[in-house]
């Protein structure tokens, strides 16, 4: 299970239309959180990664044409209750990442089970310990390429060791060919919106993908028992939680919501 702390409006979205977003590096908060590829101590780039472009190039083709999803291993974070869910007036999905399809190799460029952020106080410049044995098109890679695998960690799963409270996951697929016109890919079926002047990529969603849901302490009772209906007409075998304060342990406990 993989958790997405969202909005209480956000997640009403999400399980109406049994879809979640990846989104491009460069709507980020971070500044460093965009890709990028790596240097040696000189500061010239690393040789033989991925193929004879510009480094400049690789990060601007990699930004554009790759959505990401961040998911995190607990819905009890009360840092990212704060940071993420509306200051605790928000909600949290569960997600099965494998019946969500989030950990198939042929259809992500990282799945969820090799996609655990690296938390660092400074970027690896160390030559790299593997040689690819295949070639992989920039941008364009829609599977998971094993012998690949250390230089994408480098290029997207290395973040500052400030963030480390996130216990972040990602799941980058390509987007390479996905438009208005076709939704079909081999990433999935998408729906593209339009969120304040950015492109949300909505990823399908099969039924029974998403498993739990959990009011935070502050969310609206009457909208949460008007969610909680809705949810478990469209999800029947949701599990429903609400927060509550656990003021011994100082973090957030929850209990079975009941409506």
């Amino acid at each position: 299970m993989l958790y997405k702390y969202v909005s209480f409006e956000t997640g009403r979205k999400i399980l109406g239309k049994n879809a979640i977003g990846f989104s491009q590096s460069r709507f980020f908060n971070d500044p460093f959180d965009l890709p990028s590829y790596p240097q040696e101590p000189d500061g010239n780039p690393v040789e033989g990664i991925f193929g004879p472009i510009h480094t400049w190039a690789k990060e601007h083709i990699w930004a554009e044409h790759t959505g990401i999803l961040s998911l995190t291993r607990t819905p009890t974070n009360p840092l990212m209750w704060a940071h993420y869910a509306n200051r605790h007036e928000g909600i949290v999905i569960g997600i099965d990442a494998v019946v969500a399809g989030l950990t198939c190799e042929n259809s992500n460029l990282i799945p969820a089970q090799y996609g655990s952020v690296i938390y660092v106080s400074r970027r690896p410049n160390q030559p790299f310990v593997g040689k690819p044995k295949t070639g992989i098109e920039v941008g364009g890679t829609h599977h998971f390429p094993h012998d690949h695998y250390e230089k994408l960690q480098r290029v997207f799963l290395h973040k500052p060791l400030c963030w480390s409270y996130e216990e972040e996951v990602r799941v980058l697929k390509c987007l390479m060919g996905i438009s208005l016109e076709n939704r079909d890919t081999q990433s999935g079926h998408f729906e593209i919106v339009d969120v304040g002047g950015r492109n949300l990529y909505l990823l399908s969603l099969p039924q029974g993908s998403i498993k739990e849901v959990y009011f935070g302490l502050r969310a609206d009772p009457q909208a949460a028992d008007d969610l909680y209906c809705e949810a478990k007409n469209l999800h029947p075998s949701l599990s429903v939680f609400r927060c509550e304060p656990d003021n011994f342990n100082l973090t957030v406990g929850c209990s079975l919501y009941r409506g």
